[in-house]
């Protein structure tokens, strides 16, 4: 059935209109985005394949990580509309960055750092060593990334982070690194170079307030689960 044979109350853009966009669901939403349908379906049809066929087992997370080429080729989607939704998932990407930074983003919670670093980290497809620069009352000076590769295969360069903390003004630190196989569990190795990080902070009067670590659809905070700390 076409969009426009749907009753009023069932359309995606009069749904928008009465209800905001926040009361769409995701399948809804992408076929605002997308507009047409094709070949016997309709926008409705195509975003509900998007969302749930095999190349994308990630639902709405997975559409972000298709590449345009891959995104083209679903069926019923094609350059233009590939093209559109790559904009629009970028954009959404960005206001969520643009809003962390204007907005004086502040860290009162652990809760609030994984879904910090979640946002950027959650799609990368290999280790990435990234840090948050806090003020004294724990709000977003800067946010960095460190080093790609893993904390320890990379040898992270505490002197360097340590550099960039000092030089910002910066009170405290939250380290975020991320595991693309999945589990978030830190290992052995991942708390011992915590513990020598808060180590190196104290000597230098700059606090090293969490350890998140970033997996899939998961993340795990060191200092809600009692290992930050020193050796």
């Amino acid at each position: 059935m076409k969009i426009s044979e749907l009753h009023p109350s069932l359309r995606p853009y009069e749904r928008l209109e009465t209800y905001g966009a926040e009361a769409l669901s995701d399948e809804e939403l992408i076929a605002i985005v997308i507009r047409n349908g094709s070949k016997g379906k309709s926008s409705k049809d195509i975003a509900s394949q998007l969302l749930s066929n095999s190349d994308n087992p990630d639902g709405l997370c997975g559409l972000y990580k298709l590449s345009l080429k891959e995104l083209s080729e679903q069926e019923g989607v094609g350059r233009v509309k590939a093209i559109v939704l790559k904009a629009c998932l970028e954009l959404g990407r960005r206001s969520v960055l643009t809003y962390g930074c204007n907005n004086r983003l502040q860290f009162l919670t652990s809760e609030i750092a994984e879904a910090f670093f979640e946002e950027k980290m959650a799609f990368l497809e290999t280790e990435e060593v990234q840090i948050a620069l806090l003020d004294n009352r724990q709000c977003l000076i800067s946010h960095h990334v460190i080093c790609k590769g893993s904390v320890n295969g990379v040898g992270l360069c505490f002197r360097e982070l340590f550099r960039m903390a000092v030089k910002a003004n910066a009170s405290g630190l939250i380290l975020a690194h991320n595991h693309p196989g999945g589990d978030p569990t830190p290992s052995e190795e991942d708390i011992e170079t915590t513990a020598k990080l808060i180590n190196s902070g104290k000597l230098i009067g700059i606090s090293v307030v969490d350890h998140i670590i970033i997996g899939r659809g998961i993340s795990f905070s060191m200092l809600k689960n009692g290992l930050m700390e020193e050796n």
